[in-house]
C-alpha cells in the first residue's frame, strides 16, 4: 500500500466517523462507529482480490416484470463488472453473464447470476442445475450464511465440458451465483477462496442499495478506477 493510498483511506474512516459524531447519541455512535471500522477492513481485505459492484440489467418477463432484483456484488479484480448485452433464458431462469478481460489468466473464467422467473415451485433449482449439467459429479457442500441472514446452498462439480463448477443457491430469494472455471486441482482450494470471498460482498433488495452507497462514499474520498 503506498503512503498515498494509505491517507486516503485514513480520511475515508474519518470522514465516516465525522458523519456518524454529529447524527447520533453516543451508544449509537459507538455502535455504527465500529460497523464502519469492520466496513472499512473488510473493504480492503476485498480489494486485494475483487473489483468493482457489477451492473445489473433490468430485463422484463412476458408480463413486462422485471425479472432481476437489485444486487450488490463485487467480482475478482479481472472479470467485468459490466456484463454481455445478451441474457440468457433457461429453464425457470434468466442468466446474465459477466466474462474476463482479455489476455487475463485470473479464476474464474466466467461469472453468472441467474434471477428466478419460474411459476412453479422447484424449477429453478432444477433449471440451474440442468443448465449447468450438475449430474451425478454434483457435490453439494454445507449452506452458506450471507450477510442479511440469507442462507445459500453451495455445489461444487465438474460438467461433461471438464469445467469446475461452484454454484451458490440463495433459493429463497430465487438468486444464484455460479462460478465458472478451467479445471485445475491444484488451483481448487484457490478457486473456492476467490468464489467464497466475493459472496461475502453478495447483498440483495435494500441491503444492495445501502452497500452500493457505502462503495460510492468510499470511493469519493478515496478515488478510483475507471471501471472495467
Amino acid at each position: 500500500m503506498t503512503a498515498q493510498s494509505s491517507i486516503l483511506k485514513k480520511t475515508s474512516l474519518t470522514f465516516c466517523l465525522c458523519i456518524l459524531i454529529l447524527g447520533c447519541g453516543i451508544a449509537e455512535y459507538e455502535e455504527q462507529a465500529n460497523q464502519t471500522i469492520d466496513f472499512v477492513a473488510e473493504a480492503d481485505e476485498a480489494d486485494k482480490l475483487l473489483g468493482y459492484p457489477v451492473e445489473i440489467p433490468a430485463p422484463k418477463d412476458g408480463n413486462g416484470t422485471v425479472v432481476s432484483k437489485p444486487t450488490f456484488l463485487r467480482l475478482p479484480r479481472e472479470n467485468y463488472s459490466r456484463p454481455y448485452p445478451d441474457f440468457v433464458r433457461g429453464k425457470g431462469m434468466l442468466l446474465v453473464k459477466y466474462g474476463k478481460q482479455k489476455g487475463s489468466t485470473v479464476i474464474p473464467r466466467d461469472v453468472f447470476l441467474a434471477y428466478s422467473d419460474e411459476t412453479e415451485g422447484g424449477v429453478f433449482k432444477d433449471g440451474v442445475l440442468e443448465h449447468f449439467e450438475a449430474k451425478t459429479e454434483k457435490k453439494k457442500l454445507p449452506s452458506l450464511k450471507l450477510k442479511d441472514d440469507v442462507k445459500s446452498d453451495q455445489y461444487y462439480f465438474t460438467n461433461s465440458s471438464s469445467e469446475t463448477i461452484h454454484l451458490f443457491l440463495a433459493f429463497e430469494e430465487k438468486v444464484a451465483v455460479i462460478f465458472k472455471y478451467d479445471l485445475d486441482k491444484q488451483q481448487g482450494k484457490k478457486q473456492e477462496m476467490v468464489s467464497e470471498r466475493s459472496m461475502r460482498t453478495f447483498r440483495l433488495n435494500d441491503n444492495a442499495v445501502k452497500a452500493k452507497n457505502q462503495w460510492d462514499l468510499k470511493q469519493q474520498y478515496e478515488g478510483g478506477d475507471k471501471k472495467p
